[in-house]
């Protein structure tokens, strides 16, 4: 280690550090670097390497790296700050930048006052300069440390100063002119970089499997058939297409080989000039020059993949989650919502510029008292005054306002028996009930007349008074009934008196009188609850027309929703960030890696999927937008064709001769259990529950001749096994074949699938959770010997349910079937498969884990070995 240790400057400071050859950034321990030094909005996704991901700040030091008798180079460096180094400082691979690399980087040290090379001078620094007087160039080379030469580029330098001008030109010292090359270099990473020569572009047509159909119909049409409505043609060893009657000006299509699209999807979105415009654009952008079969859906997954459209919202976001009603309350002032209002500025004459804001569930009766200040022992005596009125309740619902997360309130709370809620971040419909009082609060102040504005404390009596008084249309009644039993006189009410002739009203007794109350109130409250329960069901039904409630995995990657941006330019979604666990039917626990607050539970609406580019695939099919789906795809057909028997078993070369023979005989005596043809268990069935969805049909999709041929062949193969039969189901999907991963014998075989997403969507979702690849791995490194098994097409195994059948039809140009086993692609398939094999296991997990269809068995000494298999 002693070679890769070195000792490089920070601010001046010398500190002990390492040259880490697999690192990408330069990695700087918290306490040598100054707060303000730090880049605000500036974060960076470090991932170790046990493929942990943590978002760290970003900051600009004074960086004296390299060491060596020349003592180093020094210059203002962009680096990680984290606060659990094992040294002071590790230096990465990003050491090497570019000369316009490091004047961003000077432009950022001359902003937070680090000393370092300065290009150019603001007004303010040139009159400080002047009145310091004017450096010589011998002071000058002393001040400032020589620029860092990178790759042989010069970096620009400041001029002396010769007289005392104050025009512009000796103000802002403009920057030395980049070199030919340099501009040359710099126009084409604007551009985007090379792409293929001609020679590659017309190689990789030859042989590019996802082109074979229009190769064949070039071949097709240059003997003379005209049946398509397009040109496919080959010229000068590039393959190109265009419409047989083209409209005026338009050009032919060049076709492009799988390897090169991304370059153009590239060029088309992610540079400067293509400005990440939305799908349609950059789609409008290839169309009218290049052609690929599935241009469209790769275009559409390379945008929805960018992070950073994905970071600024360009994306959209995820459909809302359904709506959770609150439970009714019956009994006033069990359960409050408390919030504040303001700060309404002007004051008033009395200094109130809050109002706090509190309103019953049960009744909808507000209260509402003017402050000062919105602190934590305002709110409290404001809150005591209100609950010696109407008695302590046995919930609070409020937001996350630190007034109201104040250990003060806490305590106060606890010492009165009360239970407090808070919502979740960015997330105020929780306390929907208070937030629409806030507004129709709000707006009755601003319906004042202006010069009664600033008197809005003095009049906040009669405020309320008009909103207690007018029924609410989810209970059907006012808070005055609900809360008193009777209507109360109001301004028109005092009217009508005047006008009527005073009515005798009879007298009655106390005890009648209260018994009379209590039957009102109680039929009061029930017709309230049973009309707060209608407004609810009717409010639910019309929100979850287009609800989606999308379900994640802990470790999954998702996009946290920023909204109270600090800066215009700020992107709207922070990210990723990973889900840790899951708290309540709509909420996640979220790791955000910050040091002010590095979890946070976070409701479903604030979330997005993250997608990663590095996983989209340009192939003919893709199952997409299915974060629940497990990325286990077995090949169920291949497990059934190859050989199976005990003699295919593969052992280790390590294992002695004796060890292998203990295997083999071992195996024989349980050679039943190994068979080429799926069997049926008894344990379990798969069910699908649609709950009272209507039968889902999408329609069929367009398939070439040659593929229909395969997708005939895969059906019979599935008649004759028994997996599938005729059906006349009112369920139908589609059926769509995916190139497999591996070939045989040089040719390319395709996997038969069903496009299900239309199921799935109306799936209720089986929560049973998926084995942690990397908890398995650490389950199994400290064994010594291990045998794994890969079950005969696993999925096949489980049956189904008669009513579950029928929803996995399926329909082809040749007729419509069904799965009388477990197809893949199941929204729960994972999840049941997983269950069946954790019984089938338990009690056997301190020698066996299974993931999925893949069962390991694994013992520290032989013997025990073979009494574990």
């Amino acid at each position: 280690m002693d070679k890769y240790k070195q000792l490089p400057l920070i601010s001046g400071v010398e500190v002990q550090a390492y040259r880490d050859t697999g690192a990408s950034v330069t990695m700087v321990i918290e306490k040598l670097v100054h707060p303000e030094h730090h880049l605000l909005g500036h974060q960076y996704q470090v991932t170790d390497a046990h493929n942990n991901t943590f978002s760290h700040p970003m900051a600009v030091v004074n960086l004296n790296w390299g060491g060596g008798e020349g003592g180093g180079v020094t210059g203002p460096k962009k680096v990680v700050v984290a606060s659990d180094l094992p040294v002071d400082c590790l230096l990465g691979n990003d050491l090497e930048t570019s000369a316009w690399a490091e004047v961003e980087l000077e432009a950022h040290a001359a902003m937070l006052g680090i000393p370092g090379h300065i290009f150019a001078l603001t007004r303010a620094q040139a009159k400080k300069q002047k009145g310091q007087g004017d450096l010589d160039p011998g002071t000058m080379d002393q001040v400032l440390p020589k620029a860092r030469v990178s790759k042989g580029k010069s970096l620009p330098t400041i001029p002396p100063s010769t007289d005392d001008s104050t025009s512009e030109e000796e103000e802002f010292p403009p920057c030395a002119e980049p070199s030919p090359e340099e501009l040359a270099a710099d126009t084409a990473e604007l551009l985007g970089g090379g792409g293929p020569t001609r020679e590659e572009l017309s190689v990789a047509k030859q042989s590019c499997p996802t082109l074979e159909d229009l190769r064949q119909q070039a071949v097709k049409q240059q003997n003379g058939d005209v049946s398509d409505s397009h040109r496919v043609y080959w010229e000068d060893n590039l393959l190109y297409t265009e419409a047989r009657d083209p409209k005026p000006g338009a050009a032919r299509r060049l076709v492009i080989p799988l390897q090169y699209r991304e370059f153009l999807l590239t060029l088309a979105h992610d540079i400067p000039l293509a400005g990440h415009l939305g799908q349609m654009e950059t789609w409008e952008r290839l169309v009218p020059l290049f052609h690929w079969p599935r241009m469209s859906e790769d275009t559409k997954d390379f945008c929805k993949s960018c992070v950073t459209c994905q970071a600024s919202g360009k994306t959209g976001g995820t459909p809302k989650a359904p709506l959770i009603p609150l439970l009714v309350v019956e009994v006033p002032f069990e359960r409050v919502g408390v919030d504040i209002v303001g700060p309404l500025d002007p004051p008033t004459a009395s200094g109130n510029r809050f109002i706090l804001v509190v309103v019953d569930h049960a009744t909808r009766y507000p209260e509402s008292i003017p402050l000062r200040t919105s602190t934590a022992p305002a709110v409290a005596k404001a809150l005591l005054g209100i609950f010696s009125r109407v008695g302590f309740p046995k919930e609070v619902v409020s937001d996350r306002g630190s007034n109201f997360m104040s250990a003060y309130l806490k305590a106060m709370w606890k010492e009165c028996g009360v239970t407090y809620k808070f919502t979740t971040p960015y997330h105020p419909q929780t306390n929907g009930l208070v937030e629409r009082f806030k507004k129709t609060l709000k707006g009755m102040i601003m319906g004042l007349p202006e010069k009664l504005r600033r008197r809005w404390d003095v009049l906040l009596p009669c405020l309320l008074f008009a909103y207690r008084e007018v029924p609410q249309k989810g209970v059907g009644f006012s808070p005055f009934e609900l809360l008193f039993g009777h209507p109360v006189r109001g301004p028109l009410t005092l009217v009508k008196e005047g006008w009527e002739q005073p009515l005798k009203v009879p007298k009655q007794d106390i005890v009648d009188y209260v018994l009379g109350l209590r039957s009102r109130m109680a039929e009061f409250m029930k017709k309230a609850s049973k009309n707060l329960q209608a407004s609810q069901e009717l409010q639910k039904q019309w929100h979850d027309q287009k609800a989606v409630l999308i379900q994640y995995q802990p470790g999954q990657k998702v996009w946290v929703l920023e909204p109270v941006a600090s800066k215009a330019l700020q992107d709207k979604w922070s990210g990723p960030h990973l889900i840790v666990e899951k708290k309540g039917e709509a909420t996640y626990l979220v790791e955000l890696g910050t040091a002010r607050c590095p979890l946070r539970v976070l409701h479903v609406n604030c979330l997005k999927p993250y997608y990663d580019r590095a996983d989209l695939t340009l192939l003919m099919a893709t199952d997409e937008g299915q974060e629940e789906e497990s990325d286990h795809h077995p090949d169920l057909f291949s497990s059934t064709e190859q050989d199976a028997l005990v003699e295919g078993v593969v052992l280790a070369e390590c294992l002695t001769a004796e060890q292998k023979d203990n295997c083999i005989n071992l195996l024989g005596q349980f050679s039943e259990l190994f068979s080429t043809v799926p069997g049926t268990t008894s344990w379990c069935e798969h069910t699908i529950d649609t709950e009272d969805s209507m039968p889902v049909k999408s329609k069929i999709y367009r398939q070439p001749d040659h593929v229909r041929d395969c997708i005939k062949q895969e059906v019979q193969k599935m008649l004759e096994l028994g997996v599938v039969e005729h059906s006349e189901s009112p369920w139908a999907s589609p059926v769509v074949l995916v190139p497999k991963p591996h070939s045989k014998d040089g040719k390319r075989e395709m996997r038969f699938c069903v496009d299900y997403r239309g199921l799935k969507q109306v799936t209720q979702t089986d929560a049973h959770p998926i084995p942690r690849a990397d908890e398995l791995i650490d389950t199994l490194a400290s064994a010594k010997y291990l045998s794994t098994f890969d079950l005969t097409a696993g999925y096949w195994q489980i049956k189904l349910s008669e009513d579950a059948k029928a929803k996995t039809a399926f329909f082809t140009i040749g007729g419509h079937y069904q799965f009388t086993v477990m197809p893949f692609g199941l929204k729960n398939a994972p999840a049941t498969f997983q269950r069946l094999v954790n019984t089938v296991l338990q009690g056997l997990e301190a020698f066996s884990a299974a993931y999925l269809d893949d069962i390991a068995v694994f013992s520290s000494t032989w013997d025990d070995h073979l009494v574990h298999l």
